[in-house]
């Protein structure tokens, strides 16, 4: 019940809602398996992929979608070695591993069957249009477009929520692609980012999540291409409500995402460790548990007499001590209680109480 009321009351602002699942600080992280390019072309990669997402418990999969002609110069996918070698490198893999329209079909009714969310980044209008025909549920923009404005006008109309990553940009462009998107009443995230295939840890000032949080009031994210899971876990900690890692089957198989990808091992720990921080991080509420108060009795302390009182005498620090377990007067009142007459006699070694205050 508390659920619904929920999926009714919550902020839009502050929320995205993928396939029913919602998405923001007072809900648990919710982590994306991306698969990419990692499927080297091949579905069979494809479906293990997806398999691993589902073992390690990821909220859904991502893919990416592009048509070639519509992102470089005819020019330049003829003959890529007139721009740099790394365009020339890139374009030979991605005319390698692009999947067919009747491989995403496939790959849809997978998901379905597998029960978990399929997501894409879509390059290009033309990708929009096909993953609008399959009716994807949410589109991710990857860093290189979070200046493209044709593009994102041209996702913004769906109406549908938008992931859209931070990398390779600068505050100002940030700042002004936010303002593009809150004009046209986008459900959106930013996704902080360091766009390094693999980011070196000193690099990816993890500090920004929190930052971008206040200066955009939006729910902020983080796709990380580090090594390890370590910042990971620590993105979520300090308050990114969605994480995005690249996956795997194999860190050694060929591929330019492979090696700053998780393994199975690798990305079930990593969702593990981002559930027990949610767990432990709680609210912000001090109170002991029961575990705690047994503790307290066995290990605390408490005021006791070090000699016979009588009653009328003044307590001091000749005739009080202090002495474990907890089951007398704390010994907070040690220096308060001192100078005040006794109502009782107290017999040597006794439990002062607080009705001796």
């Amino acid at each position: 019940m508390d659920y619904w009321i929920n999926i009714m009351n919550y902020d839009e602002k502050n929320t995205i809602n993928i396939s029913e699942t919602l998405i923001g600080k007072d809900y648990p992280c919710y982590v994306i398996g991306e698969i990419g390019i990692n499927h080297n072309g091949d579905i069979d990669i494809a479906k293990k992929l997806i398999d691993l997402a589902i073992t390690a418990g990821a909220n859904a999969v991502k893919f990416q979608k592009r048509n070639l002609d519509s992102l470089y110069r005819l020019e330049v996918l003829e003959n890529p070695n007139i721009e740099s070698q790394g365009l020339e490198i890139l374009l030979d893999v991605l005319k390698k591993v692009e999947l067919s329209d009747s491989d995403y079909h496939e790959i849809i009714k997978y998901c379905n069957e597998k029960n978990i969310t399929f997501l894409c980044t879509a390059w290009d209008a033309k990708s929009v249009d096909f993953l609008e025909s399959i009716h994807i549920p949410a589109y991710k923009i990857a860093s290189a477009d979070l200046t493209n404005f044709p593009l994102i006008e041209y996702i913004s109309r769906t109406k549908k929520p938008i992931l859209i990553s931070t990398g390779m940009s600068t505050m100002d462009e940030i700042e002004k692609t936010v303002n593009f998107l809150k004009e046209r009443d986008v459900n959106f995230l930013l996704l902080h980012s360091n766009s390094t295939y693999p980011a070196p840890v000193d690099t990816l000032n993890l500090s920004l999540i929190p930052h971008l949080k206040s200066k955009f009031q939006l729910p902020i994210g983080y796709s990380g291409h580090e090594q390890g899971i370590i910042p990971s876990v620590t993105a979520a900690v300090l308050g990114a409500v969605l994480i995005e890692r690249h996956i795997t089957l194999d860190k050694t198989m060929d591929g330019i995402d492979q090696s700053s990808s998780l393994e199975l091992l690798e990305f079930s720990q990593l969702i593990k460790f981002i559930r027990e921080a949610e767990n432990s991080i709680g609210k912000p509420i001090k109170k002991m548990t029961r575990g705690e108060i047994l503790q307290k009795e066995v290990l605390g302390k408490s005021l006791v007499s070090q000699c016979d009182i009588e009653t009328g005498e003044i307590f001091s620090e000749n005739n009080l001590e202090v002495r474990g377990p907890a089951k007398g007067l704390s010994p907070q009142f040690f220096y308060e209680i001192q100078g005040k007459k006794s109502k009782r006699s107290i017999k040597k070694g006794s439990y002062l109480q607080s009705d001796d205050l």
